[in-house]
């Protein structure tokens, strides 16, 4: 679940910005026509698929480090990448299941080397590995159990998985491949076994395999395998990244998906080069793509709206249905916040439809949790959170919830000391996230809360989220086209450990309908506990669930490409540039 944020420019520099784009982009022709130019708010946080924590980060990697099969933007439907074709599920035992792949014959790695399952059983055991900070790969790979290979080139293999995991077939290649000979020069992991990294505790591993893992972990964390040292089977390759203005990748003049007779759309890649424009702002976005020295950007409902108006024959505009949702992260381990009075108050103090209708220009739908309302187990029998300013009230004061110093904000006493209803909501500066929080700031004053709005810059906002470092945090995140797995977001066991639960709410009865959830053997069976854990969050509201948008996509007339519902609504490797 990855969260995208922005920070905001004075208008001087916007000014300058707007006058550099104009200025110095000023390409030949050729290049112009072999470049895709890419508006980004704001920058990855890294590249490196199992370290990082941004969604942007995602998009961008999978150009340069594909999985072995992905959901096509197009149909949404799986497709091979790096594989000869899909595998039908084995049952191999009461408890286990697996898939034999073979990688393709033309698949090749950037120095020419082919792939092979040691590249597989790496980038497991990388994810696996325990001193790594980030534990949200690991938390789902847990349900492989094993990868076996008799074949001498490595080019078959059998993964298996889980049986009882829902998306074992997922689980069995949708995730990025590393190459081993550039992240484990020296072989570190081929001392470990996936089982053994897998089911041993820390106790079971000696001093010196402690060692190896922690050394490397440290390698494999360190800021040049997040901006330099980056590496993978895709089309393109990282050519430069200039911290705060740009990132470019380049094709591979020697791609192996050149080779394939009849690519899927997966396996194409038209642009010699994709060139990611840091813009945070709006307003010089839209003088970038006038101009024509930027190819599409995603804008603002109102910037969208607004400049649709002008029917600018240069532009076109796309609003696909993409599957994302906002919400406001609460912390539900700080005082106050922690009680289910407080989140409710504050969840009916939000005049959301007033908010969607002027903020969203009407490009958004109002949803009741953490499911896409796309989701055939969306819980429809639950309704959003009415606008009530008096209801609000009575919850917390039927709390006992009162002004007893006089100065606008409700306290009381918990565990025998003084509480204030006062919080600081993060933001990271994008216009709609901080339009959002003075909304709550505004509306939660009239109910007795206090509300600091408090800006920080994308990693930094990243890095408090992560570590719970907040009271609320104006927030969006993302769901694929399978079926949606809520342990990493939900369960208790994330909470502490791994603190990938970042709201840090659970219960026993939410825990067990998670374990329904991942194995349950039917869809009806799933589904109920789908709608059942929908309705205690919703009850509870762990989170304030907001809306779910339209993705607002402006680009230039000689740009082909079709829009999608996966995010961010395009396929940077699909688009050409016509005349």
């Amino acid at each position: 679940m990855n969260s995208q944020y922005l920070f905001r420019f004075s208008t001087p520099v916007i000014l300058i910005v707007c006058l550099s784009l104009f200025y110095s982009c000023s390409p030949d022709k050729k290049d112009d026509k072999e470049t895709i130019r890419i508006r980004i708010q704001d920058e990855p946080d890294c590249l490196n698929p199992i370290i990082s924590q941004s969604s942007l980060a995602t998009q961008i990697e999978n150009q340069i480090m594909p999985p072995l099969f992905e959901y096509d933007g197009e149909d949404l439907e799986i497709k091979p990448i790096l594989i000869k074709e899909l595998s039908s599920q084995k049952i191999v035992n009461d408890s286990t299941v697996a898939y034999d792949y073979q990688f393709l014959d033309e698949a090749a790695w950037e120095d020419g080397s082919k792939l092979t399952v040691k590249d597989l059983e790496f980038t497991i055991k990388a994810a696996l590995n325990p001193y790594l900070k980030n534990k949200t790969w690991r938390n789902t790979l847990k349900n492989i159990i094993n990868v076996e290979s008799s074949d001498p080139s490595g080019n078959s293999f059998t993964i298996s998985i889980n049986k009882n995991y829902f998306l074992a077939r997922e689980m069995s290649g949708n995730y990025n491949l590393y190459p081993e000979y550039i992240y484990d020069q020296n072989k570190t992991l081929r001392h470990f076994n996936i089982p053994d990294l897998l089911n041993k505790d820390s106790a079971q591993f000696t001093i010196e395999e402690h060692q190896l893992l922690k050394s490397f972990a440290d390698e494999f964390q360190n800021a040049d395998h997040c901006s330099k040292l980056i590496s993978g089977a895709g089309a393109y390759k990282l050519l430069s990244w200039e911290k705060g203005s740009k990132l470019i990748l380049e094709r591979k003049s020697n791609w192996w998906g050149d080779k394939l007779k009849s690519p899927n759309t997966l396996q194409t890649a038209f642009a010699k080069k994709i060139e990611y424009q840091v813009i945070p702002d709006d307003v010089a976005a839209i003088a970038a793509l006038k101009n024509g020295s930027l190819d599409l950007s995603t804008l603002s409902p109102k910037q969208f709206v607004t400049l649709k108006k002008e029917n600018l024959p240069s532009l076109l505009f796309a609003t696909p249905t993409i599957m994302q949702y906002y919400y406001i992260e609460i912390n539900n381990t700080k005082p106050g916040l922690s009680e289910k009075a407080v989140r409710l108050a504050m969840a009916h103090a939000l005049d959301q439809d007033n908010f969607i209708k002027n903020q969203m220009e009407g490009l958004a739908t109002r949803i009741v949790g953490p499911v896409h309302p796309s989701k055939t187990f969306y819980n429809k029998s639950l309704q959003p959170y009415t606008y009530d300013i008096d209801l609000a009230k009575k919850l917390l004061s039927d709390a006992s919830w009162k002004d007893t110093d006089q100065d606008g904000i409700l306290d009381k006493i918990v565990a025998g000391k003084k509480i204030k209803l006062a919080f600081q909501i993060l933001v990271s500066g994008k216009d709609l996230g901080r339009n959002m929080a003075l909304h709550l700031q505004e509306e939660c004053k009239k109910i007795g809360i206090a509300i600091e709005i408090i800006s920080k810059e994308g990693t930094i906002f990243q890095k408090d989220l992560q570590e719970r470092n907040f009271d609320l945090a104006t927030s969006v995140t993302r769901q694929s086209p399978s079926l949606w797995d809520p342990f990493q977001s939900w369960h208790s066991s994330n909470i502490q450990a791994s603190k990938t639960n970042r709201c840090g709410f659970a219960t026993p009865e939410t825990d067990s309908l998670i374990q329904i959830i991942r194995t349950a053997e039917s869809e009806p069976i799933r589904n109920q506990a789908y709608l059942k854990f929908q309705e205690i969050l919703h009850e509870n509201e762990p989170q304030i669930f907001l809306f779910s948008p339209t993705e607002r996509i402006v680009y230039s007339s000689k740009l082909k490409f079709n829009p999608t519902a996966k995010r961010p609504g395009y396929t940077e490797n699909n688009m050409q540039k016509i005349d």
